[in-house]
């Protein structure tokens, strides 16, 4: 067996192995795995590949595995995946069913069930010292509950919650198990009716092993680059490491953030189609460079210091609206209805009115400048029925003149204001020579006042109206 083992310190100043897989690159009946001494093992049908300074093999006493295994599926990671439970190494069918132990040097099933995989790629983990497996697919849909292992009784079993929320069901979900609580973050899952076409979850939540209820904890910062995939992701410090070809992120489910460390190409031969481990010291995984399978370890203790980081929140953070941010929405809304209606209320006042102001008279969407004397005397008569002849005289000026220039400057006033108006509302008589009412003797002028109305603005007709 050739091993090309040798370490050195790259580029970016962390130490590194790297040597050869101890099967050859056509081999994939294998599953690349951790021993309960935190040591890289390959594991076959026929024995254990150990990796301390270099490979050693460890051949299983009989073929009893191998053909046990034969009857299941091939020993491959699509069919099988390994966990250590209370020092002990297990091989588990993918979905559940038959179930590994390595003792007596050799690999022996406990279990008396079936390889229905109806859990395929759901989250593998350890509660209880018990095998647990959340969420996962099988038989057409997707599972949104959980099974443990019960080696008394060599069956798989349903854990039966009180929880009045359930999350969707999943597979390939990223979870991790810390003080009681299995935390779980996106996965996938496909609409009914698509055929191979995944789509990923954007929530976080977690189940509450003690009180039995899933809670929700909100939606994935979309700045997280999660890798889904049927393996268990390795662990440090009760964090988990997601190892991508860009970077590594660390995820601490316990503090809700995430870290990611990003240096060069470090990782950019990584083969995500085998698991990463981590012991102590080393974080392990699988490359392939030019057809070769190659096993790296990276000193995981310079990554803090060497490596570029971010650490930012896991959960984006959603503003809750109070009770009197409610209220005080409504009382917009109903403001906003208020103000709309008060619109179509100032339309209907303005129409066929006459307006003015100081410099102009307004019909419908027309105006004509008037002069000041103009202004005064359409100003009266819209609050008046009528202006008598000596009144209009006051208006014009306070001298005193002869009765018949008063009479020829009060016919101009009042004709010129009322060519205006016919020039507006096609009306040739808005203002009507007359009598007075109760004295003949006195001229008047007329005007239907009902009409005429100082112009005002619609604020002050929303507040005065």
């Amino acid at each position: 067996m050739r091993n090309l083992c040798f370490f050195l310190v790259i580029s970016f100043n962390v130490s590194f192995c790297q040597t050869k897989l101890p099967v050859e690159d056509s081999v994939q009946n294998f599953l690349f795995s951790q021993s309960v001494k935190e040591l890289p093992i390959i594991i076959t049908t026929n024995g254990i590949f150990e990796f301390k300074s270099k490979w050693e093999y460890l051949p299983f006493p009989d073929n009893s595995f191998s053909k046990e295994i034969s009857k299941i599926d091939e020993l491959n990671h699509s069919n099988f995946f390994t966990i250590i439970n209370s020092n002990k190494l297990y091989i588990v069918s993918n979905g559940a069913g038959p179930v590994f132990i390595y003792r007596n040097n050799t690999f022996e099933r406990i279990d008396n069930s079936s390889p229905h995989k109806n859990q395929f790629g759901g989250a593998r983990f350890i509660y209880n010292n018990k095998i647990h497996i959340y969420g996962g697919y099988g038989f057409w849909s997707f599972k949104s509950f959980i099974t443990f292992f019960d080696e008394n009784i060599s069956q798989w079993d349903l854990l039966y919650n009180d929880s009045e929320y359930t999350p969707e069901g999943r597979w390939k979900p990223i979870s991790n198990i810390v003080d009681d609580k299995l935390y779980v973050l996106g996965g996938r899952s496909s609409s009914a009716g698509s055929i191979n076409q995944d789509q990923s979850f954007s929530d976080v939540f977690y189940f509450d092993f003690i009180s039995k209820e899933f809670i929700n904890l909100g939606n994935i910062n979309p700045k997280i680059n999660p890798k889904y995939t049927l393996f268990s992701l390795p662990k440090i410090d009760n964090n988990i490491l997601i190892v991508n070809p860009a970077h590594i992120t660390k995820i601490d489910f316990k503090n809700l953030t995430f870290t990611n460390y990003s240096k060069g190409k470090a990782f950019s031969v990584v083969d995500n189609k085998y698991p990463s481990f981590i012991d102590d010291k080393n974080l392990y995984y699988i490359s392939e460079l030019n057809g070769e399978k190659l096993l790296n370890s990276i000193d995981i203790a310079y990554i803090d210091n060497e490596f570029n980081s971010e650490t930012l929140p896991l959960i984006i953070s959603e503003s809750k609206i109070s009770i009197a941010q409610y209220l005080l929405f409504g009382v917009f809304i109903a403001f906003v209805f208020w103000v709309i209606l008060k619109i179509f209320s100032f339309k209907d006042f303005i129409k066929g009115l006459i307006l003015y102001d100081e410099n102009s008279i307004y019909f419908n969407n027309d105006s004509i400048s008037i002069t000041s004397n103009e202004k005064l005397l359409i100003s009266y008569l819209s609050e008046k029925p009528f202006i008598t002849a000596p009144q209009v005289n006051r208006i014009i000026s306070n001298q005193q003149f002869a009765k018949s220039h008063f009479t020829s400057l009060r016919n101009k006033l009042v004709g010129d204001l009322n060519e205006k108006l016919f020039i507006l509302t096609n009306n040739e008589k808005c203002i009507i020579e007359s009598k007075h009412p109760k004295d003949n003797r006195i001229k008047a002028y007329r005007a239907d006042s009902s009409i005429i109305k100082k112009k005002t603005s619609f604020f002050n007709f929303l507040f005065k109206s």
